[in-house]
């Protein structure tokens, strides 16, 4: 309730406010701390989570009634935590730390040159607070449920586990086992018992479900076939697992025959659910897709993809009626049944403790929006939480309980627990800098594109400002993703929120653009027949916001720019370069220009007909190079695991000789996300300057 009225005495105060706000700096609206890799105990009395305060990163509880640390790290070091969890009896908690945002795996990042260079490896920690014990170096961790053990992987893929014990408030951490098998495991579940492994073994073109039992030193195969077998669930009483099968894949088949960003070819079979017997692997189909829509698998966002429920009931998500749904199916088989209908999607689903029901956070009644529901497998969903602000990341708690992050447009992210009213944990107090007061409520709005598609997008409009203004058109990364009109649960997408407020406080009108696909707004929006590399239909989507703008009487259609970072920097570049007559000026942030010398570089070999590649290749910057006039910031760091540093190296090169004016800002052994916050505050503030710069702004 307190956070209620705070919220709505800020929301007074700011529609109060007449005249041009105080310019702020970057670093101000940068330094809200950021909640993250939220946790709750097994018997969901106690939640443990991450807190980012200006790079410097840690754990924080609950535990014994009041907020307080469990580690005490204290530099901006680019080194991250992830994947908390929490000893039964919940006095220890077990987490990774080092380069943990690195997708790509390799060596861990180093970004500050560190001498020697610090290592990628899983601590366990008193939650009272005291000295991390290093349990393995690795970048998985997966705690038993006995406590007893600590299953880990290592960046080649290896399979560990360890065994751990306690005396007085002393952990003892023993020596690392590991299992001798072909292929990579790329993840693992212990059973519920705590005496088997369920793994994904990936081999390539097809990987397999295996189920090992680490004090027999011995491991049984699922049912091998010549498919891709991943996400492994285990049932209540340890006897069975499910796993999602998928077809494996084809000689000579390159990205050029999928879908975009999905593998989606229609020639192939449905993906399908299995259960296999744990003891011996023998499993068994209990449901499959239906070709069409919902043919390929498409997974949430959440650390599971299959939830066993009470009653002998698998659920899972599917797309099959065009939007992202929970379904449930026995596990006997038969038809699934769905349990939330409508035009929303579910992005994040977890069980609650008992089993009984799903927790999920879903765009259901506002689909610029993120609450959490509830449903079992009555397919009566029960809506938990509400406005003003999103909320996300559902976690369990006893007794029905349930924890969330909360967050709006002036009020950073905060860990809280349901209740009426709500209760707020505060890990780390928002800084007196913070620029609450000055922060923009975005207007939530649509406009059309040119074949009719309906697009959603944010518009900040500086307060108090008079005359026309100059214009930001923001795309996001992914390119699965949605901007909300407020902070976002991916801190890299909180941060370039934050730079949008930045941008519209010095001045600058900014449209944030939700374009073609992106998530949430179903499977036909996500998946243009004619999108990224197949032709770039969503630059339309682009052009076209830039367009809208132009129309608005507060706005200089004369001075507009843009920006974006890893697929919002791609269409950045496509912008300038096709329509240097209405994109004045840019800021690249990581961008790929080629698809077709990107995808060459990923095979180790040219892949795709010529036609194949002279589409992908006009679907990027790099096939309108003789028409793009217009100033350039390109950024990037050159340890980048996402988009090959190659592509800024190349763009920089060409433009340069084509007399295109282009300053560029490279951040060396920083990833493809600024990892240090002072780099992220160094890239925003040379960004800003330069579209200042170009589109004089006063």
């Amino acid at each position: 309730m307190r956070r209620i009225l705070a919220m709505t005495l800020l929301v007074t105060l700011l529609g109060s406010t007449t005249a041009l706000a105080r310019a702020y700096d970057v670093a101000d609206v940068l330094s809200a701390p950021f909640p993250d890799n939220l946790t709750s105990s097994p018997d969901g009395s106690v939640l443990v989570w991450k807190v980012d305060a200006s790079g410097v990163k840690n754990l924080y509880t609950n535990a014994g009634g009041s907020v307080h640390a469990i580690t005490h790290y204290t530099t901006d070091d680019g080194q991250g935590i992830d994947s908390p969890q929490i000893l039964p009896g919940n006095d220890g908690v077990v987490y990774l730390h080092g380069g943990v945002e690195d997708e790509a795996g390799g060596e861990n990042p180093n970004p500050l040159q560190q001498v020697p260079p610090p290592q990628r490896a899983i601590f366990i920690v008193p939650i009272a607070g005291g000295d991390p014990v290093q349990v393995a170096e690795g970048n998985g961790v997966f705690l038993s449920p006995k406590g007893d053990a600590v299953a880990f992987t290592t960046v080649q893929g290896q399979l560990g586990v360890v065994s751990l014990s306690k005396s007085d408030a002393t952990f003892t951490v023993g020596k690392p086992e590991m299992l001798p098998i072909r292929g990579a495991v790329s993840s693992a579940v212990w059973s519920p018992d705590g005496t088997k492994l369920a793994l994904t073994n990936a081999r390539g073109d097809h990987s397999f479900i295996v189920i090992y039992t680490p004090a027999k030193h011995a491991y049984v195969y699922a049912t091998p076939d010549f498919t891709q077998d991943d996400a492994p669930a285990w049932s209540p009483d340890s006897s069975r697992v499910a796993f999602i099968r998928m077809p494996g894949q084809k000689i000579g088949e390159t990205v050029y025959d999928e879908s975009t960003f999905e593998s989606a070819d229609s020639s192939k079979t449905p993906w399908s659910i299995w259960v296999a017997n744990a003891a011996s692997g023998n499993a068994h189909r209990i449901w499959t897709a239906q070709p069409g829509m919902g043919h390929a698998f498409y997974p949430s966002s959440s650390a599971a993809q299959l939830w066993w429920m009470t009653g002998n009931h698998v659920a899972f998500t599917w797309e099959g009626d065009g939007w992202a749904h929970i379904y449930a199916v026995s596990t006997n088989g038969g038809p699934a049944t769905r349990l939330t209908t409508g035009a929303f999607e579910v992005e994040t689903v977890v069980p609650s403790i008992d089993h009984s029901h799903l927790l999920y956070a879903t765009n259901e009644g506002a689909i610029d929006e993120r609450h959490i529901w509830s449903v079992g497998v009555d397919g009566k969903p029960n809506q938990r939480t509400h406005g003003p602000g999103n909320q996300w990341a559902p976690t369990p708690l006893a007794n029905g309980g349930l924890a969330y992050v909360d967050a709006w447009y002036a009020a950073p992210p905060v860990v809280t627990i349901a209740g009426n009213p709500p209760t707020t944990l505060i890990a780390v107090q928002t800084p007196a800098n913070y620029p609450a007061s000055q922060m923009i409520r975005p207007q939530l709005i649509t406009y059309r594109a040119p074949d009719g598609l309906i697009i959603h997008a944010q518009l900040f409009v500086p307060r108090g400002a008079k005359g026309k203004l100059p214009a930001i058109v923001f795309t996001h990364g992914g390119p699965p993703r949605q901007m909300l009109g407020g902070y976002h649960y991916f801190e890299p997408y909180s941060h370039l929120y934050e730079m949008n407020q930045y941008l519209a406080n010095h001045g600058f009108v900014v449209l944030s653009i939700n374009y073609r696909l992106g998530i949430m707004y179903g499977y036909k929006f996500r998946n243009p027949p004619d999108g990224g590399w197949h032709g770039g239909s969503e630059y339309q989507d682009v052009l076209a916001g830039a367009r809208w703008l132009q129309k608005q009487p507060y706005v200089d259609a004369n001075r507009i720019g843009n920006y974006g970072l890893s697929y919002g920097g791609l269409l950045t570049a496509l912008g300038l370069a096709r329509n240097s007559d209405v994109f004045k000026v840019g800021a690249d942030f990581a961008g790929v220009h080629d698809w077709p010398s990107s995808f060459d570089k990923d095979y180790g070999h040219p892949v795709g007909t010529p036609e194949q590649r002279k589409i992908a290749h006009m679907s990027t910057a790099e096939g309108y190079l003789d028409t793009w006039k217009s100033p350039v910031l390109i950024e990037q760091g050159d340890d980048d695991r996402n988009v090959q540093f190659s592509q800024s190296v190349d763009l920089a090169t060409k433009l340069r000789s084509r007399g295109v004016t282009v300053q560029t800002q490279v951040f060396p052994d920083e990833a493809h996300e600024n990892l240090v916050w002072a780099h992220l505050v160094e890239q925003y503030r040379t960004a800003e300057a330069f579209l200042a710069q170009y589109l004089h702004l006063q």
